[in-house]
């Protein structure tokens, strides 16, 4: 089943789509969900081979449309009670960061549309060993569907996909004193990295743990460039975007999309709402270089 990324929701209303899965544990339902944007494509298990010394959550390797793609047993790395017997299971295939994976789901229940308002804190789970994978939890029908955060997955499995360090140009320090740049990003440990490096190099960061507080900073006082991820809680990169390009005051601020969701049509999305710049995660050594060209 290929999903048609065509219908997805205007860009700016802070709405997303999600699609819910199942992995099953005994007589237990897990109910899960990934955000469409990282989804490519839900198949039915294909023929693998075997990858000796791999991780052992790794069940092989499948060639799925002229793509060597690793196959993860999700319910293996998230420590649920697991079989072996695949061949009436699903394959979620993902793109993002640049890679291609499939995980192993037991069903793909369906697409539901919601809001960043509608996740609410892992708190309210049941399943606390798994609060460190979940990023948040939606009631949807009296059914708690867990929001994975995939990212951490594979940067687990694959480190390569971490981010990169970053070569900085200290000839240049003098000139980045005093300008001001607002950063919003929902990792604390991607958001202390590029604030660190940012202000290694000489910039004013003030950064955010979401969209809605960096817009209300921008309100009261105003910065010289904004970067933003897409995925964050309460309010979205898209929708900061859109809100900072529709206020007379603030329409001129150069913004750039730092997102692991990178692809030619969320490239096109978030530009046709007024984004300068899309660079896809882990490029943190292009960030810099770019934040240089705008400011300076």
């Amino acid at each position: 089943m290929a999903l048609d990324h065509g219908i997805l929701l205007e860009t700016g209303t802070n709405e997303f789509e999600i699609v819910e899965f199942i992995i099953k544990a005994g007589d237990k339902e897990h109910h899960f969900c990934i955000n469409v944007a990282k989804v490519r494509e839900v198949i039915r298990f294909p023929q693998i081979v075997r990858v000796p010394d791999a991780h052992p959550s790794v069940v092989g390797t499948a060639n799925i449309r002229q793509k060597l793609i690793p196959i993860i047993d999700l319910a293996q790395w998230l420590g649920l009670k697991y079989d072996n017997n695949y061949q009436e299971k699903k394959i979620i295939v993902t793109f993002f960061n640049h890679e291609y994976n499939g995980f192993v789901v037991d069903e793909v229940v369906r697409i539901h549309r919601i809001t960043w308002a509608d996740i609410k804190d892992y708190s309210s789970m049941t399943d606390f060993s798994l609060v460190e994978t979940v990023l948040g939890v939606i009631d949807i029908g009296g059914t708690l569907i867990q929001l994975l955060d995939f990212e951490k997955i594979v940067l687990e499995l694959n480190p390569d996909t971490a981010l990169k360090d970053v070569n900085i140009d200290y000839s240049k320090s003098h000139l980045r004193e005093g300008r001001v740049v607002y950063m919003a990003e929902d990792s604390a440990v991607i958001r202390r990295f590029l604030a660190t490096h940012l202000e290694q190099a000489g910039y004013t960061i003030m950064a955010f743990e979401n969209g809605k507080l960096l817009l209300d900073q921008v309100a009261k006082k105003a910065p010289e460039l904004i970067i933003t991820d897409l995925e964050m809680p309460v309010k979205d990169g898209a929708y900061v975007v859109k809100s900072v390009r529709e206020n007379p005051e603030t329409k001129h601020i150069p913004i750039i999309v730092f997102s692991s969701l990178a692809s030619e049509e969320n490239e096109r999305k978030v530009k046709s709402v007024g984004a300068n710049l899309f660079i896809g995660k882990p490029d943190t050594d292009i960030l810099v270089q770019q934040v240089d060209r705008f400011l300076l």
